[in-house]
């Protein structure tokens, strides 16, 4: 009976995470981005193409199912070949078995992630034959009587617009810097000129910046040449530039269930089984085999091995199970061939081997747990650092595996010593290892936390479910150091008045432990990149004018982007061109603050991701330098990435 109690008191704290699964469940799938698709989407073709090429931002796994061409009918159009470029292992080369047909074509995108993840993507294109020139003719906004990012003195009485065809403008607004609509009266055509287009204004308008939004279509007589209907957005400013009001953030959920935001889905779940039971499993065994010789093997620490090899080989199953829900379409044999089916198998045969085979049994389960970089977590990524991250890694694994499976074995004492004893024999010994796990969890961490996340901000990390996990870890790992640091001070003092207080605080470090681990199987689980927020001069490109860009604040909705040159430079304007796939795309004037500074307002950062932003700067002497940049916008959403 007094080794069921004992088992009872240790057993909540292996499940003790499972409270933590009621959080909210928001799906994220965000391992890797769609940069460029030829043909791009929704581009329209003369001819048929010979090849269509994919590129993500990082390298991708190919299976037989990876790409698909449905043609107009709904037909799949036949595929001479699939294979990654030898160069690059992101770009996908489609080759066509024949020419295609005049009609719209989709493609459908479903490969893995080096973690694992599959990404599934779509988009489309046409091949038709032009019939004439006139009617691919675009209609479109071809000047304004106040320019994007002009700053006038005065109020305006009017605005004016002038098309390149007759027009009819079905919608207008006006709003200033606070969003409030200016009141405007009816778009009205010039009589002797039907393309340009007056709107007068009802009230004078006071400094500061306003936004002005248009909806215009063809005239009723060209709507057979014209096809397309525009719209469009610019501002201009009033005797001086102000900042269109900050649009709220994070949606306000209360602090404390925004920080427990995380998804809850069945790849999440076997994560954490496999994280916490693997590393614990491993740590367990290595306190029996390494501290105390085997010589302390009981009926609790035996039943406690079998509950972790049940918790390790529930997730190893529950994750293969996944990786079929995802790739139903694939063969058995060639969803075995996978590294994500076949790595978990080996994995489940080595920790089988090890339960039964007790020499080897160290052996095997370290081997099981240094399998796990190759099919969970990002180290693989080459822009996180490929096989030097995936080592930094497996140590701090391997580190945490030690201290927080110890401190489970610790707990467990045999029941034939007493308490004093048991600290002098296995934890003075203990407490060695444990301090070399500490400091090697400590710098393995920051190493990969700079290695994944190169730019980030508090607010960056809150908003992603990464960076809560982290934090949290991070939290709870301060509160191990403090009670380890009591534990080591009660251990080097040896007193048998202390050895009731030691295994409290034991049992409280196995309590956090616990709990850190599940946050740590977060963060394997889920996307750093979402954490990650910031504005990088793109590489192997020659910077000729010193600039500073600054964007604030760095969030979905209104933003303000500050282009502050460092030098003196005669420059005429500035425009700045964001862009997205699949085919999201703005080109915007900059308003000219002094000779140095240059801003930009408005909804500049369209959605969580990557953008790729391109400055064009024109000097008075008639010179045009390009600076290209990309920035990456923190949240869990990723527009661009799936």
């Amino acid at each position: 009976m007094s080794h069921r109690i004992k088992l009872i008191k240790v057993v909540p704290l292996l499940v003790i995470a499972l409270f933590l699964l009621i959080v909210d469940s928001s799906i994220v799938d965000a391992h890797s981005s769609l940069e460029k698709t030829s043909p791009k989407n929704g581009e329209v073709l003369e001819v048929s193409p010979s090849v269509i090429e994919i590129t993500f931002q990082d390298p991708v796994i190919l299976h037989s199912e990876s790409v698909k061409i449905i043609d107009g009918t709904g037909s799949e159009v036949q595929i001479k070949e699939t294979k990654l470029s030898s160069q690059d292992a992101g770009n996908i080369n489609v080759a066509l078995e024949s020419k295609l047909k005049p009609g719209k074509y989709i493609v459908r995108i479903n490969v893995l992630a080096l973690d694992g993840y599959s990404i599934k993507e779509e988009f489309n294109f046409f091949i038709q034959k032009r019939a004439s020139v006139e009617k691919d003719m675009d209609f479109k906004l071809i000047r304004s009587s106040i320019r994007d990012g002009e700053i006038i003195k005065g109020s305006p009485d009017q605005l004016e617009l002038w098309f390149n065809h007759p027009a009819e403008v079905s919608a207008f607004g006006l709003f200033n810097d606070q969003q409030e609509v200016i009141k405007t009266k009816i778009p009205m055509a010039n009589s002797e000129d039907p393309s340009h287009i007056i709107i007068p204004f009802s009230e004078e308008l006071d400094q500061g910046t306003y936004q002005v939004t248009w909806y215009a279509s063809p005239s009723e007589v060209d709507k057979k040449i014209f096809s397309n209907n525009k719209q469009g957005v610019f501002y201009f400013a009033v005797d001086e530039f102000s900042s269109l009001s900050q649009g709220a953030g994070l949606e306000d959920r209360g602090l404390i269930w925004s920080i427990l935001d995380f998804t809850f889905e069945l790849k999440q779940i076997a994560y954490w089984f496999i994280f916490i039971g693997l590393s614990l499993l491993f740590g367990f065994n290595w306190f029996h085999t390494v501290v105390t010789k085997n010589q302390f093997w009981h009926y609790q620490s035996l039943t406690l091995n079998i509950l972790l090899f049940i918790v390790s080989a529930l997730g190893i199953t529950l994750m293969v199970i996944y990786q079929r829900t995802e790739l139903p379409e694939l063969s058995i044999v060639e969803f075995i061939q996978l590294k994500f089916t076949w790595i978990p198998i080996v994995q489940f045969l080595l920790l089988s081997f090890g339960f039964l085979i007790k020499k080897i049994r160290l052996f095997l389960f370290g081997l099981t747990l240094l399998m796990l970089p190759f099919v969970i977590g990002h180290a693989s990524y080459p822009r996180y650092g490929g096989y030097v991250t995936m080592a930094i890694s497996y140590l701090h694994v391997l580190s945490v595996s030690i201290w927080m499976g110890g401190l489970l074995a610790l707990l467990l004492k045999p029941k034939s010593i007493k308490n004093i004893e048991w600290i002098k024999t296995a934890g003075v010994p203990f407490t060695k290892w444990a301090l070399s796990s500490v400091l090697v969890i400590i710098f393995s961490g920051i190493a990969m936390t700079l290695q994944f996340l190169p730019s980030f901000s508090l607010g960056s990390l809150f908003v992603s479910e990464w960076g809560r996990a982290l934090v949290i870890k991070t939290t709870l790992f301060i509160i191990l150091v403090v009670i380890g640091y009591v534990q080591r001070k009660t251990i080097l003092n040896l007193s048998s008045k202390f050895d009731h207080s030691f295994f409290v605080r034991t049992r409280a470090e196995v309590f956090f432990g616990i709990i850190t681990l599940f946050f740590a199987a977060s963060l394997v689980a889920t996307n750093p990149g979402a954490g990650e927020q910031g504005v990088y001069l793109e590489k192997n490109v020659k910077e000729d004018l010193a600039l500073d860009v600054e964007v604030t604040p760095f969030h979905v909705g209104q933003n303000t982007m500050t282009l502050q040159f460092q030098e003196d430079s005669t420059i005429r304007n500035v425009s700045v061109v964001l862009s997205m796939p699949p085919n999201w795309k703005v080109e915007r004037k900059a308003f000219a603050v002094d000779d140095r500074t240059y801003k930009l307002t408005g909804n500049l950062l369209h959605a969580a991701g990557t953008l790729k932003m391109d400055i064009s700067v024109e000097l008075t002497n008639g010179k045009e330098i390009q600076i290209p940049y990309r920035i990456v916008v923190p949240g869990e959403t990723r527009f661009n990435e799936s």
